[in-house]
């Protein structure tokens, strides 16, 4: 007898545990790796180009990124990426590039007027779309790739949960950008545990990644990261670096936006005038004392008119005309949007180096090539 219910505990016990199986099973053999989620995002996040209008040319200013939220072309993106914060304007116009490949830059395709997007400057969100093709003829976009949007409830995303982020650092021309981190919490809007307006994240969120997307391990569209936000403090005349905080606007403020991009999405512009060209700066930043490539030194390219002592890290956001980080060799590349005949402020920051900015180290000639290094290298002074 005692052989007998020794017995039966053991099968009851088996079966639980084929049930569970038969549970577990499915949903493992389900979950697809990341790096095939983050492939198959990749083509529904684009560029976006903003320019000016300056004698009758063309000429980038920013960039940022966006994604694509219906077949017909309609993007969702931050109101800041469109918007020219120093002389408080939209910028003249858009262009938008395509994802080809994760080693190529995208492929500029189309234009359009931010002024007839959807725009919510209160939440930093636009919902724009292309009507214009690069030599101004009418045109429509057809069977864009999208992604699958998760709807958030309260409790619904929780502090620790997985997050990747992506987008197109720098001035145009830039290949697309992924970063992986863990959603930290919610913030309001100026900070606090007031609201939810905001997922922090310790993913980085690049200047130009501002407008992309932000996706959960199953490849939805949870939010816009929103935010760099260099802090910073002065040692006499110079510029430190002293931390980063990532923002992600939730979807739920953006329920309006998707519904018009289902209607139809947002309305159609006049004819563009001829883009103007720019050049491809790159170089390297090394090590003063011993030549030593520099990684993860951040370099920026100020507006024009911008003087190093003028450099605010509570507002370079507004005044970077773009930024990128230095790679394993030390190498960096801005796109190929940067205007010619124009004169830049260059500045540098690395961990444990001087930070180094100087006025017009950038000069563009007219005549510059296509590809242009005016340095060679950058060298950094260590601390």
């Amino acid at each position: 007898m005692s052989l007998y219910r020794g017995l039966s505990t053991r099968a009851c016990w088996l079966a639980a545990v084929l049930v569970a199986l038969l549970v577990i099973i499915p949903v493992l053999s389900s979950a697809r790796p990341a790096q095939t989620v983050i492939r198959e995002t990749m083509p529904a996040v684009v560029m976006i180009l903003s320019v000016d209008i300056l004698d009758g040319q063309l000429v980038p200013v920013s960039s940022g990124s966006g994604t694509i939220v219906d077949r017909n072309g309609s993007i969702i993106t931050n109101h800041h990426v469109l918007y020219d914060a120093s002389n408080d304007r939209l910028h003249d116009l858009f262009i938008v590039g395509l994802f080809r490949s994760p080693d190529q830059e995208p492929e500029l395709v189309c234009a359009g007027d931010p002024r007839l997007g959807a725009l919510k400057p209160e939440v930093d969100l636009a919902l724009i779309r292309c009507d214009r093709d690069r030599a101004g003829a009418p045109w429509q976009a057809s069977d864009w790739p999208t992604l699958p949007i998760r709807k958030l409830e309260e409790g619904d995303v929780v502090p620790g949960e997985q997050v990747w982020v992506l987008g197109y650092p720098g001035i145009g021309g830039s290949t697309i950008h992924v970063s992986a981190g863990l959603v930290s919490g919610w913030t309001g809007e100026s900070g606090g545990a007031g609201s939810r307006a905001f997922m922090q994240t310790d993913a980085s969120i690049t200047y130009g990644n501002s407008g992309g997307a932000a996706i959960d391990d199953e490849g939805n569209f949870l939010g816009v990261p929103t935010a760099f936000r260099l802090t910073s403090k002065r040692r006499g005349d110079a510029m430190v670096a002293s931390g980063r905080v990532g923002l992600i606007r939730p979807l739920d403020y953006a329920v309006d936006l998707l519904d018009q991009a289902r209607r139809g999405g947002p309305g159609a512009s006049g004819p563009l005038p001829a883009a103007t060209s720019g050049v491809s700066i790159s170089s390297r930043v090394i090590d003063a004392s011993d030549g030593r490539a520099i990684e993860g030194a951040m370099v920026l390219i100020l507006k024009p008119g911008i003087h190093a002592e003028e450099i605010d890290g509570n507002a370079l956001a507004d005044q970077a005309l773009a930024w990128t980080p230095s790679d394993a060799l030390g190498r960096f590349r801005f796109g190929d949007r940067v205007p010619r005949a124009k004169s830049y402020t260059m500045a540098v920051v690395a961990k444990g180096y001087l930070p180094f900015a100087k006025s017009g180290m950038l000069w563009v000639p007219a005549d510059a090539p296509e590809q242009f290094d005016p340095w060679h290298e950058i060298s950094l002074q260590p601390e």
